[in-house]
């Protein structure tokens, strides 16, 4: 008769927390992706459905659109996409050059993004035009910039708003589980989504409770207070593990 013996407590944490260095961070990658998902919520309520979290959809799009004869369409979503990588690459570079000592920074170029996008809105007559293109980018690009915030040494390894993979590691870590291969493995990447999907169930609401056109203005305020949250929530500690 075989025995199968528990892992050790430090075993267990560290698959509880996977890429997640404690605790602290895991709460933090929550937050932050509750922020995308609120972000993506007000850009399609104010856009009536354009989606800057869905960058697989908007590759397509730039395709079949054109296919379809829609070629502003297609144009819209080609833009879309390549502002969401500027965001990277802008907060990649900001994280080597300017902000060595504070990882999180990238958390106050989503919420100055949101801003901007916000106060574009008010240039614009709103009874002259549905919504304007420039808000949406602005968003765009404060999505790319905050999927940077959970990385080591410059490499990603929690994308925030890239809700199909972390579905996949979801499943492939529940999967494992039941094999008995390695035991809880999904907890930290369920954290992330359910801190997404957190953040676009409570951004809807509190959109529609100010007014869906009130949506950006609305945004802007939860950005800021999140930026001032999370960057008292990190934790020094980190820098020093996380440096380039």
């Amino acid at each position: 008769m075989t025995t199968t013996h528990a892992p050790p407590p430090s075993q267990t944490r560290k698959e509880l927390l996977g890429p997640f260095y404690d605790s602290r961070e895991m709460i933090l990658a929550a937050v932050l992706a509750a922020l995308a998902g609120a972000t993506g919520a007000a850009a399609w309520l104010y856009s009536s459905g354009w989606y800057v979290t869905f960058m697989t959809g908007n590759t397509e799009r730039l395709v079949l659109e054109h296919i379809k004869g829609a070629h502003a369409l297609g144009l819209t979503a080609l833009v879309t996409v390549l502002v969401f990588v500027l965001g990277v690459i802008v907060a990649t570079l900001a994280r080597v050059h300017l902000w060595r000592k504070a990882r999180h920074g990238a958390t106050v170029l989503t919420a100055g993004s949101t801003v901007a996008a916000s106060a574009w809105d008010g240039s614009f007559n709103s009874a002259s035009q549905e919504f304007g293109v420039g808000p949406v980018l602005c968003l765009a690009f404060g999505l790319g910039a905050l999927n940077t915030s959970i990385s080591r040494k410059g490499e990603v390894v929690m994308p925030l708003s890239y809700v199909t993979g972390t579905l996949v590691k979801i499943g492939q870590g529940v999967g494992l589980h039941i094999a008995g291969k390695k035991r809880w493995g999904w907890v930290a990447h369920a954290s992330t989504y359910a801190g997404f999907l957190a953040g676009a169930g409570v951004g809807g609401l509190l959109f529609n409770a100010f007014n869906v056109q009130n949506s950006l203005r609305t945004l802007a305020v939860v950005a800021v207070a999140i930026a001032a949250l999370t960057w008292r929530l990190d934790h020094p500690k980190f820098l020093k593990r996380d440096l380039h």
